[in-house]
């Protein structure tokens, strides 16, 4: 199991330009597959038995500038893309988005923002400071079993005043959103992989300007790079012509009024139920987009999805709509499981105030100094948080091709009161990595490893890497 481990991130190798960097990103990815808490770098130096002169080691790999996040996660793509039997369609593979937003209570973090929360459960306030991140996952399918590859995660809100100090046209800066920055990461990623992609992303980015983007990036022979597929707020409304008169509008709620129009089908996800499907092209926002729209009826649900593909079936719009809960699944394993929010990266120079600021500068005469220091925070905190996305890729890999290797080590260290399936969860696979590695692993593990093989390395001069350099960067460049 160590040999599959190593071989997956010995592909990483070429992107660092020392060796060192690349012992310390493996353990790195141990530090979150092993450990038995979440309290940071120091759980690593904790659970892996290193020595205690590690623990400034591991910050200074955090926060170097001698490697690209943005590049780490480019190859993280590309190898999904082999290991993984990922849901396509058309040559173009299924992308699942979202946001999930992160208590934070530090006075020194950078990034910080009053967020409101959704969520109807008591245990989760409705207004609280915190990050806000934007990610987005592949969906692997395996026996029947789909599963949620998370792929990239980018800080989305809080982060303006820095993007504007290291922006040339400020002002552009300031009109960017979180359905913005979620659309041009994906179109980022498709331009990057030179890959087409389906992005299934909920009700919040049913907006023009997300269509907007879908419509002004578009491949050589005219398709878009990215389709969306997304749920319809109620009170939207569309036309049956370009020109948008009075006459032509369509009440999109109002069509459940009618029936007779809906024709039943097998639920493409759950074959044991049955919905109700109708499907109508239509014109709808300023932009005079044509798009697909679907009526669909659940049991006491009802729902409207909207495709800027108009050559996807409803059944194929359901489907991949319905897939994109996959990601809030993988939210519950990276937070809970991996621990991949569980940074404390702050500095005093960062102190927030009262207001709703999100980074207050005290004095102005400091204001770059400030703005410097905020960005290496912010790029160390993208880091560990991706870095912790790798880790839960290699459970997720771990599971479906070595599920019996799994099994084997769990019947004898565990015990389950019930087996779901005979595909084990990451959880199971990362107590079975628990129970084989905790005591065996260690430092000269890693070095042994690297000697005895020949590990690609960079060709020609190690590249330029911008400092303090963040994912979010990369993928605006």
């Amino acid at each position: 199991m160590q040999s599959n481990i190593f071989q997956l991130l010995v592909s990483f190798r070429p992107l660092f330009s020392r060796q060192a960097a690349f012992s310390w990103f493996i353990v790195v990815i141990f530090g979150f597959l092993l450990r038995f808490d979440h309290y940071g770098v120091s759980s690593f130096v904790r659970w892996l038995h290193l020595p205690a002169s590690t623990y400034p080691l591991l910050l200074n790999f955090l926060h170097a500038s001698s490697w690209s996040l943005g590049e780490l996660m480019m190859n993280w793509m590309t190898l999904c893309q082999d290991k993984f039997p990922l849901v396509s369609l058309n040559g173009r593979l299924l992308v699942v988005g979202d946001g999930i937003k992160v208590a934070k209570e530090s006075q020194c973090q950078p990034g910080l923002k009053f967020l409101t929360s959704p969520s109807q459960n008591q245990s989760k306030p409705q207004k609280f400071i915190g990050h806000h991140f934007g990610c987005i996952a592949f969906v692997a399918e395996h026996c029947g079993k789909y599963r949620g590859i998370l792929q990239a995660a980018q800080l989305h809100e809080g982060v303006d005043y820095v993007r504007q100090q290291q922006s040339e046209k400020p002002q552009e800066q300031l009109r960017e959103t979180v359905v913005s920055r979620m659309m041009s990461l994906l179109v980022v990623v498709a331009m990057q992989q030179n890959k087409p992609l389906y992005g299934a992303l909920d009700a919040l980015f049913s907006t023009a300007v997300a269509f907007h983007a879908v419509f002004d990036n578009v491949q050589s022979d005219g398709t878009p790079w990215v389709h969306l597929i997304t749920r319809a707020k109620s009170s939207y409304v569309a036309y049956t012509s370009a020109a948008q008169r009075k006459g032509d509008r369509v009440k999109l709620w109002s069509v459940f009024d009618n029936l007779d129009l809906f024709i039943e089908h097998t639920h493409p996800l759950h074959p044991e139920r049955k919905v109700k499907l109708y499907h109508q092209d239509l014109y709808w926002g300023s932009g005079n987009f044509f798009l697909r729209f679907v009526w669909g009826i659940d049991g006491n649900k009802q729902f409207v999805l909207m495709s800027s593909d108009l050559l996807l079936s409803p059944l194929t719009i359901l489907k991949f709509y319905g897939l994109r809960f996959q990601i809030e699944f993988t939210f519950r394993i990276l937070k809970h499981l991996i621990g991949g929010f569980g940074y404390r990266f702050w500095s005093s120079l960062c102190r927030r105030n009262t207001s709703k600021q999100a980074l207050t500068v005290v004095d102005t005469a400091h204001e770059k100094v400030v703005a410097q220091r905020a960005l290496l925070k912010l790029t160390a905190i993208e880091r560990y948080v991706n870095l912790a996305i790798i880790a839960q890729g290699i459970l997720s890999y771990l599971a479906i091709a070595q599920s019996q290797w799994v099994w084997n080590i769990h019947y004898a260290s565990s015990w389950l009161r019930s087996y779901s399936s005979d595909l084990p969860s990451d959880e199971t696979v990362q107590r079975a990595l628990q129970s084989h590695f905790m005591t065996t692993f260690s430092l000269k593990m890693v070095k042994d490893w690297m000697s005895s093989n020949q590990l690609e390395k960079l060709t020609g001069p190690s590249p330029k890497v911008r400092e303090h350099h963040t994912l979010g960067q990369f993928l605006s460049s």
